[in-house]
């Protein structure tokens, strides 16, 4: 029997991608709440926003939301008169639109409501700085738009309701009326002004156009006793109302939401389209020895661009912002801090880059575990700050950028930094290093990574059990990434991730070594070299080193690397990649053959090989051989530790079958 899709489900489905959408711009509204320069339009928009959840929640009778959002909405209303401000601050806002959103990630999986809202809306009692003036008024302009029409609402009836409610004064402005022979029926021309008492709640005049509002242009603004009053609709109000819900607006900016899924299997095809085309392109080569200037080659070169280009669309497609990602740690962030007792601001820079959207799904978790780490074990107390000269209230900074083809993200606070000798001293408590391990800072901050290692004395709501920082490094490697630690003491710590802008392409170098094919990501290389053995050297630490244009760098042959070989010899003719990372470090890569250079498909290995140092990932060439894709900065960090200490020598990486 064939399953008929529920349709309710979908439009419900759509009310909480919206509510996603609404969430985001009530944190934006209520960061900017209280802003010299902000005005009013803050308080209106989390107004809006708010009151849109409600009004979807109350349809598909979700009514503990529906409930809550009316009660935030009430609270909302109280500052939208002139000089009103939270009289303490916009914490307690904030905590009542973490609430909500809790209420909405509740609704959406079925979930009971988290604990009742009543407390937190308590909070908000306390009433909003600014007085009304005796005498005050309500002004009321109303546009209605074509949608209102075609949605069969007449607004005579609306004009009633408020007429009920005690409007002193109503008038038409018909300014925009157009010649009868110009005059289009399904369109709204009329523009009515109202004058209300100013007693009447806000919340019950907008009550009135509750499921009209999205449907015309609506201001609804208090007048002080003696204020001039507009005679017309505001120039800044749009002259068009939005479409009906669902529809979308005939715009420049209109957006279509398609699911996921959908773009992902596009994805999985451009890649085998992408594999498909180099398999081609090779074997023409070897079976027909076409010519690179033929017309079969020329066609080839012009499909492989379509494709480069789709495969740039798609990806695109997939992109997102991380604003919200990053305002979901800002909650993170409030309940750690209230956790634990130390008063903490996140800022956010950055938060408009755009990431593949599987990435930042996956980047959630360790995220969450960081910001914590930062509160908990980052942040010292407020008695502590202020005898070291800071201010009561910690700082952590959350931060996007990229660099050379890949994101960084940057977390960093401002507290008393690692307590590296600690850290040695758990260490060998718990048997993990010995009393005389030479650890230099990078070594002692691994240690943090470790499972089951902790600072914590004691077991804490956020701490204790050593599983955070395992955790983040076991989900950044999962993604291809890296992570490193920077620290001064008693100026913060900074935790660098740095991670692939998408997990689906990206371009690589084909190189041989030793009979094994490898590939290099691009964004990596500076540039290439043929070098004689002679320009290589060997100290007697056991450190190879290779002179590029007088100056000496670390030197990584793949073949020692992954033991294909024994190190480089004098005798010996190669060539090198110089790589370079995102800190500016450099090493050369010694490999025997630059075969070519192409947009590969990534692979990824993790879940059935595990994790290999020096390998990100893998890829299918044109010929259907796997290659393995080269972690270049975990080869330059191999190279930079032998550098630093030629005693320390790690065992060879053996590459996966």
């Amino acid at each position: 029997m064939t399953r008929v899709p529920d349709p309710l489900a979908a439009i419900r489905d759509g009310f909480f991608v919206e509510c996603d959408d609404l969430l985001e711009g009530l944190q934006d509204a209520l960061a900017r709440i209280g802003a010299a320069d902000a005005g009013q339009a803050p308080v209106d928009q989390a107004f809006r926003a708010v009151h849109s959840i409600k009004g979807g929640a109350a349809a598909f009778g979700l009514g503990d939301l529906a409930a809550f959002a009316h009660g935030l909405e009430s609270h909302l209303a109280l500052l939208r008169g002139p000089g009103a401000a939270p009289a303490a601050g916009t914490g307690p806002l904030q905590r009542a639109a973490d609430h909500l959103a809790g209420l909405v990630d509740a609704a959406r999986a079925g979930r009971p409501a988290p604990a009742p809202g009543t407390p937190i809306l308590a909070a908000l009692s306390e009433p909003p700085t600014g007085t009304l003036a005796d005498g005050a008024v309500w002004q009321v302009v109303f546009r209605p738009g074509q949608a209102l029409y075609v949605t069969g609402h007449e607004p005579l009836h609306l004009l009633n309701a408020l007429a009920d409610m005690g409007a002193t004064q109503i008038g038409c402005d018909w300014a925009g009326l157009p010649p009868l022979t110009d005059l289009a029926p399904e369109e709204g021309y009329l523009c009515w002004r109202l004058i209300l008492p100013g007693h009447l709640p806000e919340t019950e005049i907008r009550g009135v156009f509750e499921f009209a509002e999205d449907l015309c242009d609506l201001s609804v603004t208090l007048h002080p006793s003696g204020a001039p009053l507009q005679d017309t609709v505001p120039h800044d109000v749009p002259a068009t109302a939005p479409a009906p819900s669902g529809i979308a607006p005939a715009t420049d900016t209109a957006t279509l939401r398609v699911d996921l899924g959908r773009v992902d299997r596009l994805m999985n095809l451009i890649g085998e389209l992408t594999i498909g085309h180099s398999m081609l392109a090779q074997s023409l080569c070897k079976q027909c020895r076409t010519d690179r200037h033929s017309p079969a080659s020329a066609a080839l070169d012009a499909l492989g661009s379509l494709i480069g280009e789709l495969q740039e669309a798609a990806i695109t497609i997939r992109s997102q912002s991380l604003k919200p990602l990053f305002q979901r740690m800002s909650r993170v962030l409030r309940e750690a801090s209230a956790a634990v007792g130390k008063p903490a601001d996140l800022i956010c820079i950055g938060e408009h880059t755009e990431v593949d959207r599987n990435i930042i799904e996956r980047l959630a978790e360790p995220l969450t575990h960081m910001i914590r780490n930062a509160v908990d074990h980052g942040l010292e107390p407020p008695v502590a700050r202020a005898a070291a000269g800071k201010p009561d209230t910690g700082r952590v900074t959350l931060s996007a950028t990229q660099r050379s083809g890949r994101i960084v993200i940057e977390l960093a606070d401002d507290g008393g930094g690692i307590d590296r000798a600690r850290v040695r001293q758990i260490a060998i408590a718990r048997g993990l290093i010995t009393p005389d391990a030479g650890l230099d800072d990078d070594a002692t901050d691994a240690l943090l990574f470790r499972p089951g290692f902790s600072t914590s004395q004691d077991l804490t709501m956020l701490s204790g059990r050593g599983v955070g920082l395992d955790v983040v490094r076991t989900a950044i490697l999962a993604l291809g990434g890296r992570i490193s630690i920077r620290s001064a003491p008693g100026s913060g710590t900074t935790f660098s991730l740095s991670l692939p802008l998408t997990l689906a392409v990206l371009d690589g170098m084909i190189v041989r070594s030793h009979g094994q094919t490898f590939v290099v990501p691009q964004a990596a290389v500076l540039e290439t070299g043929a070098v004689a053995g002679a320009a290589m050297r060997r100290l007697e630490s056991g450190q190879s080193l290779i002179r590029l244009r007088d100056q000496f760098v670390s030197l990584c042959d793949l073949g020692a690397v992954f033991a294909l070989a024994s190190p480089p010899d004098s005798g010996r003719r190669a060539i090198a990649i110089l790589l370079g990372d995102e800190d500016g470090r450099r090493a050369a890569l010694i490999v025997d053959e630059i075969v070519d250079t192409r947009q590969v498909v990534i692979k990824g290995i993790g879940q059935n090989c595990g994790h290999f140092s020096g390998i990100m990932a893998a890829t299918i060439l044109g010929d259907g051989a796997v290659a393995l894709i080269v972690d270049p900065t975990a080869l330059i960090s191999l190279a930079a530790r032998h550098a630093g200490n030629g005693r320390h020598r790690s065992p060879p990486v053996r590459v996966p079958a």
